[in-house]
């Protein structure tokens, strides 16, 4: 790795370095989207014309030799494929790549890829001091909803959760925790077990209604909508365990009686994302 200067951030004040790093230091953080090939084959094209002309942005590891890029996946995949062997980088501190992991939307990112990002970067506070509430401004700052974190690590135990079926609820009843991150994470842990065993009885009531013969793209969400102990109500007092408790039960009396579907008029909720 070579440093070849620094820049003032014009805003903040704080110092960027600007390094050269060889390719095999440099690694994607582990929850951005799935690179597109179209993208990289464009930016490989034009790379072959022009050269690699964008630095990355980057956060130094902590062995201080490697770094993660945060913001130039498809550059890195496009210098490798035209082989080049190192890049420049833009290094940022790691205070400022938790919001700069959350702002960078290139593309419209799914509920499963936000909820990733959003994940990531609590860890990342997690593991740089734990003592700091979950509900401290920094975080409330990175983090747009705190389900977001929920879904994360639900998703991570099970990539098949159709989470969208859930979040409007979810929006009305996740919080921010007023505990330290260290007690906070298992708090979300609970909370994402619960909607994971929800998530369990949904997709067997969604089997017997398609059994009796209704089925349409919007099934698994008219499914959760129907069976809703809350319906639209947007001031809510029952917390989320309590509310997906009666989601449950009310799921389970579904899969004994999915005739009683047959009675909704298919709400607007069902559509919300």
């Amino acid at each position: 790795m070579k440093k070849i200067g620094e820049v003032k951030e014009p805003l903040f004040g704080y110092m960027q370095e600007v390094v050269v790093a060889p390719i095999e230091n440099l690694k994607v953080i582990e929850v951005q989207r799935k690179p597109s090939s179209y993208h990289v084959r464009r930016l490989a094209e034009s790379m072959r014309k022009i050269g690699f002309t964008t630095p990355v942005i980057a956060v130094k590891e902590k062995d201080g030799n490697s770094y993660i890029i945060i913001d130039g996946q498809h550059r890195l995949l496009a210098a490798k494929e035209v082989g080049i062997k190192e890049i420049s980088c833009v290094v940022i501190p790691e205070k400022y790549a938790h919001d700069l992991m959350e702002l960078n939307i290139e593309k419209q990112m799914s509920l499963r890829e936000r909820a990733y990002v959003a994940l990531n970067v609590y860890r990342m506070y997690l593991e740089e001091d734990s003592s700091i509430n979950e509900d401290d401004p920094r975080i409330l700052d990175s983090i747009e909803f705190p389900y977001y974190v929920t879904l994360g690590i639900a998703y991570e135990k099970n990539q098949k959760l159709f989470g969208s079926a859930y979040e409007s609820l979810l929006r009305r009843l996740d919080r921010f925790l007023s505990l330290p991150l260290a007690n906070a994470i298992k708090e979300r842990e609970k909370k994402a077990q619960i909607v994971l065993e929800v998530d369990d009885v949904t997709r067997q009531a969604v089997e017997k209604v398609k059994e009796i013969g209704i089925s349409h793209p919007f099934l698994y969400r008219e499914v959760v909508s129907f069976c809703s102990p809350i319906g639209r109500k947007r001031k809510i007092e029952e917390t989320l365990e309590d509310v997906f408790g009666k989601l449950k039960n009310n799921l389970m009396r579904l899969v004994e009686e999915p005739e009683r579907i047959r009675t909704h008029k298919f709400s607007e909720i069902a559509y919300e994302v």
